[in-house]
């Protein structure tokens, strides 16, 4: 095994672990904390230098402006509800962005701020989402997080086998059809195993649901190449030693975090 991948295997490892044991041991107190470190400081801190902030002052000055708008879902519990609406209804955006993108387009270089907004819409919508589905049930968290994981694997496999037609050739040269195809048979898979041990009530509702996830997963994928490639970066950061920064590993967690929450909730498929 060469160093990098022993590298990679031993970040994976332990960042298995610490995800186990912090969504099924933490209160969720102490989750939500972890998570809003996770997700808006580091994860902004690196969307920050994706976005155009050269300099650790600006990139300061970004996360702190996101920690404040924070701050909102944590004294009005309620409003939480509206930012994961809002962080449903900016993927919907996302979509399309994704759907018209061209290399080379002057979209977002002209308009810089389009990107910056982005974070506050993508950003504290799935950390809201997290923390709701964690204090409803942590099982909830792990589900989706493997099925994300799942939805990943099987299209790299099956996209390495049988992959032929690209799916975002502007974007990912290496994602095909084939590959996203085999991803959402792994995640019907996983859905009806999970329908199974959750007790869900509809479980045509929560396999549909669970579709609908994956592939929005390849959309966060996607969403973070697009970010990337306007920066002209290969990783959003250094932190994990052989797998980039915190928005390369949730990626298409964020995206399916709101989705999936608001689904769960608003199905009420929970026995």
């Amino acid at each position: 095994m060469d160093e990098a991948l022993k590298q990679r295997v031993i970040t994976g490892a332990i960042l298995i672990i610490a995800v186990l044991l912090g969504v099924t041991l933490l209160p969720n107190t102490f989750f939500s904390i972890i998570a809003l470190i996770a997700f808006v400081s580091l994860g902004g801190w690196e969307w920050a230098r994706l976005v155009g902030c050269d300099d650790d002052k600006s990139r300061g000055i970004f996360v702190t402006i996101l920690l404040l708008v924070s701050i909102i879902p944590i004294l009005w519990h309620d409003s939480r509800w509206v930012f994961i609406a809002v962080g449903v209804i900016a993927w919907g955006v996302a979509l399309v962005l994704l759907a018209t993108y061209e290399q080379g387009m002057s979209l977002y270089k002209n308009n810089k701020w389009i990107l910056r907004i982005a974070a506050f819409l993508v950003l504290i919508p799935a950390w809201s989402a997290l923390v709701t589905l964690h204090q409803q049930r942590p099982a909830l968290v792990l589900y989706l997080i493997f099925l994300v994981a799942i939805a990943d694997s099987g299209a790299y496999f099956s996209g390495k086998a049988m992959g032929k037609n690209k799916l975002a050739p502007e974007l990912s040269p290496g994602k095909t059809r084939e590959g996203m195809l085999g991803g959402l048979v792994g995640a019907v898979i996983w859905s009806v195993l999970g329908a199974w041990y959750l007790g869900i009530s509809d479980w045509f509702y929560f396999i549909f649901l669970s579709l609908a996830v994956a592939i929005l997963s390849v959309a966060g994928d996607l969403f973070e190449s697009l970010i990337k490639r306007e920066a002209g970066k290969k990783d959003s950061g250094n932190i994990l030693p052989g797998h980039g920064g915190i928005l390369d590993r949730v990626d298409g967690l964020i995206a399916t975090l709101p989705l999936f929450t608001l689904g769960i909730f608003w199905g009420g498929v929970l026995t």
